[in-house]
């Protein structure tokens, strides 16, 4: 079952592109998320602040081609407990809660459309959780950096620290120790 002629190029008029600087926020906390993002272009981060420290905590990194949103605030329309911030100039098309949930009203195929990115989602959060948990900071860096080396490239290295749950000066040391493992290139 694929989404109707009709309730694609709804969903369609109902997208707004919008262009952000760096540093603009798509959301901060205590807001209501209201709308689900396309990345169409550029890079944002997710961050919350530690409630001990005050210190921005991030929690994810979203570039071009990937769908995001604060899940808690979009699906219970509660207050967001974490911002949402452009790192480089970037472009996201933004679709309103009220017209996604018209188009799964209106086609079934919308629907398991939405179940499908919700599980996605859920899988990714789940795998996030289980690396932070079970890997040692050096087998997370390595991980990130092999499933994300184009992000890992342009985002500052004391926000990959801080994604990684682990200080800057840890990451400088774990760095600094596999470059010593990796071979010469001549």
């Amino acid at each position: 079952m694929t989404p109707s002629e009709l309730t694609l190029n709804d969903i369609a008029d109902a997208c707004e592109l919008r262009v952000l600087a760096k540093g603009d926020h798509l959301l901060r906390v205590g807001d209501i998320a209201e709308h689900i993002y396309f990345m169409s272009a550029g890079l944002v981060r997710y961050y919350f602040l530690d409630g001990d420290s005050g210190e921005e905590r991030t929690g994810q990194f979203f570039d071009k081609d990937q769908v995001f949103t604060d899940a808690s605030s979009f699906l219970s329309q509660a207050p967001a407990s974490q911002s949402m911030q452009a790192l480089e100039p970037s472009e996201v098309i933004c679709l309103s809660r009220r017209a996604l949930y018209a188009a799964y009203a209106a086609d079934h195929a919308m629907e398991r459309f939405g179940r499908l990115m919700v599980e996605a989602a859920l899988v990714g959060s789940q795998r996030r959780s289980t690396s932070l948990l079970t890997l040692a900071p050096d087998e997370r860096y390595r991980t990130f950096v092999n499933a994300r080396p184009e992000v890992a490239r342009r985002v500052p290295q004391y926000l990959i620290a801080s994604y990684l749950g682990i200080t800057p000066e840890s990451l400088s040391r774990i760095r600094g120790r596999l470059a010593k493992k990796l071979p010469v290139k001549r």
